[in-house]
């Protein structure tokens, strides 16, 4: 018995010991499987992490170039310009980025070498920033950039651009393939792990089986059994995959171990009161219940439900692939899953997703091709590409894309793309391509290489766009930059450059050029009466009429405005240049039609010769420009050709009119008086007349200074002084002779320029002179003015007198004066000092005395040397007399002494009279 208990208790141990190692056999396989399966997890997203991370910089550092060209670009233009580009703070930020990818791409030759160089283009494309900045320079509005320094930063730029792109379309490549492995790689940990709970439930099984045939007491087996849960329960507490069983009834969660705890963040207790459903989003609710109703119908006990979305703790939502087994558990019909976290995954596999879409969705045109048989065949198409070029993908997929150049197969720039894509580098051009319909368009197109994780490039990635809209503006604005848009001829800046090159090629091959300024006569006539469409229309025909003149060698531009420059390019006499202009000018006279009306244009030219008349472009312009003003002075509608003379002159009126702006400002102008008397020698009026004393002290009459006055404007602040002065003095005078006016001239300049009546009533409201003594003489020319009758009607209204003076000399025109009835009539000295000597000046002189007394004017005769002269005005009725025979101009204080000693004679002359008479 004791042999036979000893036999059995030697059997019981043996089959003891066998169904425990056959558990624990069991048990290691499972062990073994996780750990294999959680440790090539941890080496697969160990790689996922770094591949991320480098893409997630060279992301940040893309974003930084691009921020700081934004920032470089908004400082151009500012009131003080320096480089807003790389402050600290970015420089840092660019620094970091670039450090974190060489760390990460240190195993990978390729891709260290790769951000090492785009490193040192970082570096110095911020140099070239910086230099730009220092070269920039602020012209009044305009800020002028170095532009070969911006082209090279512009290309740098590119170079940094590029090989981003070309970093991270190479890591975008390895994530796919990580995601693609990774896949696989569940595949396969499913499979081991089912395969691996298979064996260990059939080691189980067989355990229980030899337990059973070792007829092992019940407590024995119970004792088994419970060590068997023990062991099931520390595997199910340790796995490090999240586990959890829970009633198929109620859904509660009857277990749940620690991995299950940190995945979701709830605690043991939290579980064991949770339904399981409260794990799934609300809206995937229904869909759980139904595929769990489904499984259990299933013959299957166990299998996998596939990806799902669940909840954690704290409300935000993972991934995780779920697996299930049914099974009873502690009197319970209950299910086993195994949720295994893959939302770093899901979210790769997401952003991959979403760059597909981006790809897809891009406005460039994005093709992959495949070196193949000698050509490079296209493996993919974007819809981008589709739309540019009217290919579908279906039709293009497999061929070479150099169908695109159509017939120009051999561009230069082809050739460039294919060299890159020969020697696996990028290239970037500007290609002419022809769509499917045959239009033609600008292909900017961009080359780059995609390399396999052995280095060898396997694709060419093509991306391009369509920019023919954006070539043919810039062609445009170079059009626009160098022509004039109404004319069409070439405007001033493409004049200078067509200058300066035929100045070269004149001193190269030793012979002259001619350069000729054309301007219009009277053109501001033809704005105003017919509009500015009609001078429109006058600029474009004289343009064509220019244009059809010259030679096929020769030049025409529009200077501005109406005027025009002709360049003669090759060598001819003066006697030949003068001819052709003669032509040009008899050219442009001929009529044209505008507003219904048929006009007669005529120009003034002035020209000047390579080398004699300027060596360089500045002083050929500006002689060209004095003997147009020669010509212009000369009375238009003539030819002229520079004469040094010219330029002394120029210089003589640039001179006379610096001496003036200082005269105005040192106020070196006085005013003297020059009497006007009637038939007794007494003073009815006085005229005041201009006079300057420069620094030297010599006196100059108007006739030296007053034409230069007028031609540059300086005669308006001269006349007010004038006016206002004149007006003083008259004040002065009225307290003692209150009848006597003052009579002062005013320039035509002075009506076209300034309101001449609210200057009037200026000058008598602050001198507060009675407006009848004052009297404005203006010329006949005046008259001739449109502005300037309505000003002489206010002027008049005021009380202020008008005389016409040095009338008979200007235009005489009976109509005008017809219009304006002046006050009084001054007859030029030129007529006064003839007579006795022409029998026509005095008829001309009898027929103003009586032209006045006929629309009731008071006549003055002007320029009285001789008794003679003074006899005839007075016995034919002239009215006032002025001269050297009474008095020359004096000032003011020796024209009171003057007054005061005729006008006493007069009065007691016309006493004796009265007495005589009486």
């Amino acid at each position: 018995m004791r042999g036979i208990a000893s036999g059995r208790s030697a059997h019981q141990y043996r089959s003891t010991v066998l169904a425990a190692l056959l558990a624990a056999i069991a048990a290691g396989i499972m062990v073994l499987v996780a750990l294999g399966i959680f440790a090539s997890r941890e080496r697969a997203d160990a790689r996922l992490h770094v591949a991320l991370a480098v893409a997630n910089d060279v992301e940040v550092v893309l974003a930084l170039h691009m921020d700081a060209n934004s920032d470089f670009l908004k400082g151009v233009g500012s009131a003080s310009y320096r480089s807003y580009a790389w402050p600290v703070a970015r420089a840092g930020a660019a620094a970091a980025a670039y450090g974190r990818l060489e760390e990460a791409l240190d195993s990978d030759r390729a891709g260290l070498s790769a951000v090492r160089a785009l490193r040192a283009l970082t570096a110095a494309w911020s140099s070239q920033l910086e230099t730009i900045a220092h070269q920039t320079h602020e012209v009044g509005s305009r800020v002028t950039v170095a532009s070969d320094e911006l082209l090279l930063a512009n290309e740098t730029l590119n170079q940094i651009t590029r090989g981003l792109s070309a970093l991270r379309g190479r890591q975008e490549v390895l994530i796919a393939a990580m995601h693609a492995e990774s896949e696989q790689r569940l595949a396969h940990e499913r499979l081991t792990l089912l395969i691996a709970i298979a064996i260990a439930l059939l080691l189980l099984t067989y355990a229980f089986f030899v337990s059973h045939r070792a007829s092992l007491s019940k407590a024995r087996i119970e004792v088994i059994a419970a060590q068997a849960e023990s062991r099931f329960y520390e595997y199910f507490a340790q796995h490090p995959l999240a586990m959890m069983i829970y009633d198929l009834e109620s859904l509660r969660i009857l277990a749940a171990n620690a991995a299950a705890e940190r995945q979701y963040g709830y605690s043991a207790a939290q579980f064991a009161s949770l339904p399981v459903s409260q794990l799934r989003p609300e809206s995937d609710l229904a869909a759980f219940l139904s595929d769990l109703e489904a499984y259990r119908r299933a013959t299957p006990r166990s299998g996998s439900a596939g990806l799902r979305r669940h909840l954690r703790a704290d409300g935000s939502f993972i991934f995780v692939q779920v697996s299930f087994h049914f099974l009873d558990y502690a009197g319970h019909e209950a299910c086993f899953i195994t949720a295994i976290e893959v939302t770093e995954h899901e979210q790769a596999k997401r952003d991959l997703y979403l760059r597909s879409r981006a790809l897809d969705a891009t406005l460039n045109a994005v093709a992959i091709t495949q070196f193949q048989h000698g050509l490079d065949v296209v493996s993919y198409v974007n819809p981008a590409f589709e739309r540019i070029t009217g290919y579908a993908g279906s039709e293009i997929i497999g061929k070479d894309c150099r169908f695109l150049l159509g017939d120009e197969q051999d561009q230069p720039g082809s050739v460039v793309i294919r060299h890159a894509m020969r020697s696996n580098s990028e290239g970037a051009v500007l290609l002419r391509s022809v769509r499917r319909s045959g239009e033609p368009f600008w292909n900017q197109l961009h080359v780059a290489p995609v390399f396999d994780d052995a280095g060898v490039a396997t694709h060419h990635i093509s991306v391009f766009s369509d920019v023919s809209e954006l070539v043919n503006s810039q062609e445009l604005l170079r059009q626009q930059a160098r022509h004039d848009a109404l004319t069409l001829l070439p405007n001033r800046h493409a004049l200078t450059q067509t200058l300066g090159e035929m100045l070269g090629q004149a001193k190269e091959k030793a012979h002259q050029i001619a350069l000729a300024f054309v301007d219009l006569d009277n053109f501001k006539d033809v704005n105003d009466t017919l509009g500015h469409s009609a001078g429109d229309l006058v600029l474009r025909n004289v343009a064509s009429r220019l244009r059809d003149g010259v030679g096929q060698n020769d030049f025409v531009a529009r200077y501005g405005g109406d005027e025009f420059v002709v360049l003669f390019s090759d060598a001819r006499s003066a006697s030949e240049i003068e001819a052709a202009l003669s032509r040009l000018k008899a050219s442009i006279a001929e009529l044209l039609t505008a507003s219904d009306m048929t006009l007669h244009v005529e120009a003034s030219i002035g020209w000047a010769c390579y080398p004699q008349d300027g060596r360089d472009a500045e002083a050929l312009l500006s002689n060209a420009d004095m003997a147009l003003y020669s010509a212009k002075s000369a009375g238009r509608n003539r030819v002229q050709k520079f004469d040094p003379a010219m330029a002394k002159a120029n210089s003589q009126r640039l001179l006379v009119t610096s001496q003036l702006r200082a005269a105005i400002e040192r106020a070196e102008f006085e005013l003297h008086y020059q009497p006007r008397v009637c038939e007794s020698g007494r003073v009815l009026a006085l005229e005041a007349l201009l006079r300057w004393r420069d620094p030297a002290g010599s006196l100059l009459n108007p006739g030296q200074f007053i034409p230069q006055a007028e031609e540059n404007g300086l005669i308006v602040p001269i006349g007010d002084w004038v006016l206002n002065e004149a007006c003083a003095e008259a004040k002065r005078l009225c307290l003692s002779y209150p009848d006597i006016r003052m009579s002062v001239n005013v320039s035509p300049v002075q009506f076209a320029q300034t309101d001449m009546a609210a200057a009037v009533a200026s000058a008598l409201a602050r001198t507060g002179l009675d407006p009848r003594l004052l009297e404005i003489e203006i010329t006949e020319g005046a008259l001739m003015e449109e502005t300037t009758l309505p000003t002489l009607q206010k002027i008049r209204r005021m009380g202020v007198s008008v005389a016409i003076d040095d009338f008979g000399v200007g235009y005489s025109s009976l109509g005008y004066v017809r219009n304006f009835k002046a006050d009084t009539l001054k007859i030029d000295m030129s007529f006064v000092r003839r007579i006795g000597r022409s029998s026509v000046d005095e008829v001309i002189v009898k027929a103003i005395i009586g032209l006045g007394h006929t629309l009731g004017m008071r006549v003055v005769g002007e320029g009285v040397e001789t008794t003679g002269q003074r006899d005839y005005l007075l016995q034919h009725g002239c009215h006032e007399l002025q001269g050297y025979l009474y008095a020359r101009p004096m000032p003011a204080a020796q024209a009171r002494q003057f007054i005061s000693h005729h006008n006493a004679d007069s009065f007691a002359l016309l006493r004796k009279e009265c007495e005589a008479s009486g």
